[in-house]
């Protein structure tokens, strides 16, 4: 494509960025015109114009000065040099100044490039000046661009049979040319190579059949530029190309089949006029089908659009022909069974600074002064190309107050041409998926995906297809993990798709909040309930209180909002001191019968208005409140599903719930006052889970009839003497906590589920005894799960924990407990043991060698490990973790990853049966210098590492070093571990991520860290080492060399993705002395061998271009039994802990 037209198709508004091309032609040929005019220089250049090569070229016979100003003005501005040597070139005056003056732009310039063609001549008599080019012998400066020209590589025409021919392999030269430049730009300064590569990777480019891959993304995340930069390097290679641009806009403007038409004209090198889509011409699809063809068609929005743009797909294009639709509407591409789909990540930080750079500062890094501004210029775009173009072209020239005042006032006003690309997604959207999006917008950004879709159901939104219209349009994602879509996920949106939003709503009163449908700013929230200035149109307030200042309301301040659904006081960072600054001097006298939500912490109000009539209700949050009774008399809830009244610590009783047929949640835990909670509570059809822990005034809970629908009850803490009889028969219950209490020793015995037990309310009891007795109790032989929370009266946990025979997962949480048992390594099934939090503990005894997964954190005395090898572990996976346990000893850091294995364990280490299954181990600590450094031979500081794998690898070992942090989030929603990618047989660069710790690590919950120092992360995983074996296998079975492979290291946490800093990272080959194949045999031995690796700069480095090159020593001497067992020592020894 032409550099201008280039320019047009990533400068649309569709794209986030634009080529910096400055030069006004791709080509400029050079040519005697009396020899080559008429035929072979007018062939080519018609060559080059339907390639879409913007060529300048001079068919003037006459000459002059003016002519010459032109001509120096068209040769330094073009990119590649034709030079056409014929018989007569040299006769010319005119062509020698020509070739010296483009010569002369060849050395200025080192992108340009000159290309001779020999005509008809050979290229001696050009490089010695003989025959008719002896006449340019006469002047230095012709002789000297001759000379130089004609040892350029070009083309001959000699050894061709045809001009056609000899035309054919110029055009595919010059565009590999430009292309490489093109390319170069794109991939260089403005892209994601991990975009780039996957693309590459789905187009399959070698492969004869017909392809189509989709590029989705939201607006702005520069899907256009994207498919241009693949366009740019691989059309050439296609008899027909078109990238046919702003699809959407086009037909929207022109109709349905001008798009059609362009398309075919183009592929077709002819004019085409298809006057209805519905009949397509019968030869157009026949013609098409004998050519090999390179498609983009560029934000297409409806799936019939790209069926008329694409037809039949395979049955309509030939052999080996590409299709990239882009997309911001992923519904296009799976409607229409487009199954290769690339979704458009951000741009990591280091990309960003330098596209952001480039358009700021004219270079791909900020000047020192402006640092730390363009550091807030990144947390503001989030790796939105757009933004950073857009911002950077605004702020360019700009003084660094200029620069803080705009990025300050950029929170309040957002920039009017990036919201303009980005609305493009809503305007498309029906009413009520518009409605969806606003709320999560100004309301529910990182809420639970469960409880907003419920809350929008109940506002007649269609919420679980409009959730997932708004997936496939890339406005919102979801942080469901990846291996299992079941969890409970949160939706989250973009920074700045949250801020179009908003900026909707606003859009709706300028200058009058109260007419606006959806109030979320603190102040403006304040200023229309303080002033009673709310209206009709409002739908929903959301205040976080942790935001604003006491906020006094009249008894009236809701009269006006009779379409309220939504009405939430809360404080989302935990901060309860301020979530009970609202103040009501003279009560509440209304509130809308509309609400769906009603979250209010902190509430002064005694109970709610009675004139308040719930039925639309669909959760009710009071943590926290005042509140001593809901409501008088039995209220009508069709539709209540959640209560929350928390801490409520004046609450006295439980309302009569009985017209509450979908309650499934009543948490009334903490409650202190709470005497009575209705029988009704307890028989509700759906009710799930029941919590009144902490309710120390509560003595009974009297019901002839559970609801057998009761899936967690907890107990905890209460005033409860004694367990409700019928309660522990319910067939669905999975969670049950109580207080340790002989009431315990009634369990049935086939009682099965997991148990949490606590502290008795009075401490002066005996709880070890009772403890004691109770353990042996026979309904305490079925129990697979155990956990002791808060446990502040019990110093030591009896040995007769050693009878739970059937104990699967074992925990202690917030307890006081010193040691743990002896005769925990007596439990034979257990796999889980989990312990945080306590702060006494000294000492953890040999394990059980079913442990696989070991979990001990803010156990701050903890300074004893001991460690058994008499036996291997049953399985071969594993999780161990011990984060900011600082006192642990030396020996116990030895013990746990230092000790050799037995050599029984040994022998079977890297036998096909153990490399090839799914063993996993993985483990970590707090960093001690140089301990873990020194067993790994490469060891890097960047997160981007690219090696050559060695040719008798079996496998790897990974770690990386985490930096000391405030605070992060690590299991359900966040991850750590490393991507591998490796480029297959099949040009298809196929990616397997290996995680340390994720929610399928064992870890219950996420785990909330602050790292108190650094920690190390050490692990194998066998999945990831069988894949890459086996792929390794596959291309070296095709072609020679040793492929490189990819490591990628990441953290990610679950609410702040810079929480965590990787300080060090880095792996072990795994290796065998025998050459050729990749399966290990038993007893095989094993080393290290030397291998090239090639890094990348972590993200947001300093340095832009540096690489390094690290070699991991061959130590082929060093014995087996002294190897690998310091960093496998857990997976293989006896009581790893």
């Amino acid at each position: 494509m032409a550099a201008s037209n280039s320019a047009a198709v990533v400068g649309n508004a569709s794209s986030s960025l634009s080529l910096s091309v400055t030069k006004k032609y791709d080509v400029f040929i050079s040519f005697r015109g009396e020899d080559t005019r008429g035929d072979f220089t007018s062939h080519l250049h018609a060559a080059l114009g339907r390639s879409s090569i913007e060529t300048y070229i001079d068919y003037r016979i006459q000459k002059g000065e003016e002519v010459w100003v032109e001509l120096v003005k068209a040769i330094k501005g073009s990119t590649l040099f034709l030079v056409i040597f014929s018989e007569n070139y040299a006769n010319s005056s005119w062509c020698l100044n020509e070739l010296v003056e483009l010569m002369e732009c060849r050395k200025q310039e080192e992108e340009v490039h000159v290309i001779p063609v020999f005509y008809k001549i050979d290229p001696s008599q050009v490089r010695k000046q003989t025959g008719s080019y002896r006449a340019a012998v006469a002047n230095q400066k012709w002789k000297d661009a001759l000379y130089e020209a004609a040892n350029l590589s070009g083309f001959h025409s000699h050894t061709y049979r045809t001009e056609t021919d000899l035309i054919e392999d110029i055009i595919k030269v010059v565009l590999q040319k430009l292309n490489h430049k093109y390319t170069y730009d794109f991939r260089g300064l403005f892209i994601s190579d991990e975009n780039y590569t996957s693309i590459e990777s789905l187009l399959k480019i070698d492969s004869m059949e017909v392809r189509v891959i989709g590029i989705w993304g939201k607006g702005g995340i520069g899907k256009t530029t994207l498919a241009a930069a693949i366009f740019h390097k691989v059309s050439f290679q296609y008899e027909g190309t078109c990238f046919l641009e702003n699809v959407a806009e086009e037909s929207k403007r022109h109709g349905l089949n001008y798009a059609c038409n362009k398309l075919f004209s183009k592929l077709l090198r002819e004019d085409i006029n298809i006057d209805t889509n519905k009949v397509i011409p019968s030869n157009v699809p026949k013609r098409l089908r004998r050519k090999k063809v390179f498609i983009v068609l560029d934000d297409v929005n409806t799936p019939q659009l790209l069926e008329n743009l694409v037809g039949a797909g395979a049955e309509w294009l030939g052999a080996g022909s590409r299709v990239i639709v882009t997309t911001r509407d992923r519904h296009v591409l799976k409607s229409r069974g487009v199954e290769k789909i690339h979704e458009v990540k951000e741009m990591n930080f280091h990309n960003s600074l330098k596209l952001f750079s480039l358009n700021a500062f004219g270079k791909t890094y900020p000047t020192e002064e402006y640092e730390e501004l363009s550091k807030r210029v990144m947390v503001y775009a989030k790796g939105i190309p757009l933004a950073l173009k857009v911002l950077g072209s605004f702020l360019r020239s700009k003084s660094e107050n200029e620069w803080d005042s705009a990025l300050t006032k950029l929170k309040k006003i957002p920039n009017q041409e990036i919201q303009t690309v980005l609305r493009l997604s809503y305007d498309g959207l029906d009413d009520g998926d518009k409605n969806i999006f606003l709320d999560i917008a100004c309301f529910f950004k990182g809420q639970k995906g469960d409880s907003v879709t419920k809350v929008l159901n109940a506002c007649g939104f269609s919420a679980d297809i409009g959730i997932k219209n708004l997936l496939d349009k890339a406005l919102i994602t979801t942080t469901t993990d990846m291996h299992d879509s079941t969890t409970d996920s949160c939706i989250d949106m973009h920074d700045l798709i949250q801020e179009m939003g908003r900026g909707i709503v606003r859009e709706e009163s300028i200058d009058n909040p109260g007419q606006r449908s959806r109030l979320w700013d603190p102040e403006e929230v304040n200023d229309v309930l303080t002033n009673n200035t709310g209206t009709g149109a409002i739908q929903g307030i959301w205040l976080e209180m942790s935001q604003i200042q006491d906020i006094k309301l009249s008894s009236k301040s809701f009269r006006k909002m009779p379409n309220l659904r939504l009405l939430a006081f809360q404080s989302l960072n935990g901060n309860f001191k301020r979530i009970n600054s609202v103040y009501l001097p003279k009560g509440l006298e209304f509130l809308p019968k509309k609400l769906r939500y009603l979250g209010w912490n902190g509430c002064p109000l005694e109970s709610l208005p009675s004139t308040f009539c719930p039925e639309k209700l669909v959760e009710l949050s009071m943590r926290y409140s005042n509140v001593q009774k809901l409501w008088h008399g039995v209220q009508n809830l069709p539709n209540l599903e959640k209560i929350d009244l928390f801490g409520c610590i004046n609450l006295m009783e439980c309302p009569n719930l009985s017209l509450a047929p979908k309650l499934k949640q009543v948490s009334i835990s903490h409650c202190e006052s709470l005497s009575y909670v209705d029988p009704s509570i307890l028989s509700l059809p759906k009710l799930e889970i029941l919590n009144v822990s902490g309710c120390t005034s509560l003595k009974s809970l009297g019901s002839n009839t559970w609801s057998q629908s009761l899936q967690h009850l907890y107990l905890e803490g209460s005033g409860l003497n004694e367990l409700p009889p019928s309660v522990l028969h319910i067939k669905d219950l999975k969670i049950f906590a109580s207080s340790i209490n002989y009431g315990l020793m009634d369990l049935p015995e086939n009682f099965s589920n997991d148990i949490v037990l606590s502290a008795p309310r009075e401490h002066d009891r005996d709880t070890f005894f009772t403890l004691h007795k109770i353990l042996y109790s026979s309904g305490f032989q079925s129990v697979t799960g155990l956990t002791f929370y808060n446990c502040q009266s019990l110093g030591e946990i009896p040995d007769s924990i050693s009878l739970l025979s059937s104990l699967l997962f074992l925990s202690f949480l917030h307890s006081n407990i010193i040691s743990l048992p002896e005769s925990l390594k007596y439990l034979p099934r257990l796999h889980r043991l989990c312990v945080g939090e306590c702060k006494m503990l000294r000492r953890i005894p040999a394990l059980p060698q079913s442990i696989q997964c070991f979990l001990v954190w803010n156990c701050q005395s903890l300074q004893t490990v001991l460690s058994s090898t008499i036996e291997p572990l049953e399985s071969p996976n594993g999780t161990f973790l011990l984060a900011n346990c600082i006192k642990l000893d030396e020996h116990s850091f030895d013990a746990i990853i230092g000790e050799p294995p037995p050599s029984e364990v040994l022998e079977d280490a890297f036998t096909d049966n153990y490399i090839y299954q799914t063993a996993k181990l993985c483990y970590s600590l707090p960093a001690r210098s140089g301990k873990v450094r020194e067993w790994f031979h490469c060891h890097f500081t960047q997160s981007l590492v690219t090696v050559e794998i060695p040719p008798n690898l079996l496998g790897f070992i990974f770690y990386l070093v985490v930096s000391q942090v405030k605070l992060c989030h690590i299991g359900c929603c966040g991850s750590i571990g490393c991507e591998c990618s490796l480029e297959t047989s099949q040009n298809e660069r196929i990616s397997i991520t290996s995680f340390v710790l994720d929610k399928n690590s064992m870890l219950i919950h996420p785990l909330p860290f602050e790292f108190m120092t650094d920690h190390v992360f050490v692990w194998y995983d066998g999945r990831i080492c069988k894949q890459i074996m086996e792929l390794v296998k596959e291309r070296r079975a095709i072609s020679s060399g040793d492929p490189k492979l990819r490591f990628k290291f990441f953290i990610q946490t679950r609410h702040n993705q810079e929480a965590v800093n990787i300080k060090e990272c880095g792996f072990r080959w795994i290796c065998s002395f025998e050459e050729g194949g990749c399966k290990p045999e038993r007893s095989r031995e094993i080393h290290e061998v030397e291998a090239n690796v090639v890094t990348n700069k972590v993200e947001g480095s300093e340095s832009n271009e540096q690489k390094e090159t690290s070699h991991l020593k061959a130590e082929e001497t060093e014995d087996l039994s002294y190897r690998l067992e310091e960093i496998m020592h857990i997976g293989f020894g006896g009581d790893r802990m």
